[in-house]
């Protein structure tokens, strides 16, 4: 099924206004196609036959701890006048 992602009117459709979120119907393969190209359309692909992904080993990774960001200038204790 393709979800909209940019509101448009569709031409072929008596200018039906399809909205953001909405479903399009795939009837016409290549009319799918160009629209995903220009932007309005995203094509989620089926794939009921793959099956899922084997769980890494049982653990979870961990996401790391980035330091925190500061502006220039501040030195650590928070004191400018140094």
């Amino acid at each position: 099924m393709a979800k909209v992602i940019q509101a448009f009117r569709e031409r072929y459709h008596n200018f039906k206004l399809y909205n953001i979120g909405d479903d399009y119907p795939e009837d016409d393969e290549k009319r799918v196609q160009y629209l995903a190209e220009q932007g309005f359309l995203s094509v989620e692909l089926e794939s009921k036959e793959s099956p899922e992904r084997p769980e890494e080993s049982g653990s979870e990774t961990e996401p790391e701890e980035k330091p925190k960001r500061r502006k220039k200038g501040v030195s650590d204790d928070g004191d400018s006048d140094a």
